[in-house]
């Protein structure tokens, strides 16, 4: 059950019972009417699991990117080097909120701070003290009392570092992982990859072979169970919302969407869910699978409930059900199904 799963409803469920989205049986038993085409037999094109050297070595370069030596070096700072400044800005003369720092690290080239702001440290060296003369943005989020302003920031630099690219020795594996030879992390690196591409092509067998279904079934929703589902998600998200200490409207923003763009989508978001229960349902029904106490054990094991009673009462019980049979019908269609020669 520790898989990733692609499947919408999967999704949905398991984010109302983590987010504990109570409700006594919010995903219930659809009155929608479903008329099962194909679902045995599915053809599907196998993703390819083959890594190569080069996988492997752009895997383990990343790593070494990740890690480089910095080295205080006697020049002048150029782009991509790392400074270490004090800074203080100054509008009209007064420094203002949130504009003095000590001891930053600021990577020249990076564009963490304003335009101008790393261009002007470009060629300063440690111990200089660097005046610039720059302006605000307009609109500045961040501050909006300083948008289209003309600042001055006061800066002193402390230290110049240049990137050492680090290298794939023995030092950097004892450093930086577990391992105990180079060759072990190399073996491990394209374990790791092995691995990860196994699951993900059984995650994209899953859902192909799902979508297939789902395209060979007939299915009417009824609103009712749609708006269960809407309601359930909606609920999820405001616990979501109210756990952060903020209102959903908020948490909405953050993902840059308006509230009646948000409400559209989770309505969408419902309805495919409903159609994909249903099916499952549908299956299930003919071909005779059932939820059992072991599947409710091991489903509030994996959630890392401490009991099936625990989890029942965050999920519902209905929505357990519903989770457990989903993954019970992936199993079956996706087992039945047929690879397409390549």
């Amino acid at each position: 059950m520790k898989r990733i799963l692609c499947i919408c409803l999967c999704g949905v469920l398991a984010a109302a019972i983590v987010t504990g989205c109570s409700g006594g049986g919010s995903a219930k038993k659809p009155s929608s009417k479903v008329e099962l085409g194909e679902y045995k037999g599915i053809t599907y094109t196998p993703l390819s699991m083959e890594i190569t050297d080069e996988d492997v070595d752009a895997e383990i370069q990343e790593l070494l990117d990740a890690h480089p030596t910095m080295n205080s070096v006697d020049r002048a700072a150029k782009e991509g080097d790392t400074v270490n400044i004090d800074y203080v800005g100054k509008l009209d003369g007064v420094a203002f909120d949130g504009g003095t720092a000590y001891g930053t690290d600021l990577e020249l080239g990076s564009g963490r701070f304003i335009d101008g702001f790393e261009d002007g440290l470009i060629g300063a060296s440690k111990g200089d003290s660097v005046d610039l003369n720059l302006t605000f943005p307009d609109p500045y989020t961040n501050n909006p009392d300083l948008a289209g302003k003309d600042v001055v920031f006061e800066v002193t630099v402390n230290d110049v570092k240049e990137s050492i690219p680090a290298e794939l020795n023995m030092d950097f594996v004892s450093s930086y992982t577990e391992y105990t030879s180079v060759d072990e992390f190399v073996n491990e690196t394209r374990k790791q990859l092995e691995d990860y591409a196994e699951r993900l092509a059984e995650n994209q067998k899953e859902y192909d072979v799902f979508m297939k279904v789902m395209e060979n079934a007939e299915i009417t929703v009824s609103d009712a169970d749609v708006q269960s589902y809407y309601d359930s998600l909606y609920s999820t998200y405001e616990s979501q919302a109210g756990a952060a200490g903020i209102d959903l409207e908020t948490l909405v923003g953050y993902y840059g969407m308006e509230m009646d763009a948000f409400k559209e989508q989770l309505m969408t978001q419902a309805e495919e869910a409903t159609k994909q229960d249903a099916v499952v349902r549908a299956i299930a029904a003919q071909e005779g699978i059932t939820v059992a106490d072991a599947d409710r054990e091991a489903m509030a094991e994996d959630f890392g409930y401490e009991d099936v009673d625990a989890l029942v009462a965050d999920g519902g019980e209905d929505m357990v059900e519903s989770y457990i049979l989903m993954e019970k019908v992936l199993d079956f269609v996706t087992e039945n199904a047929v690879a397409e020669a390549q």
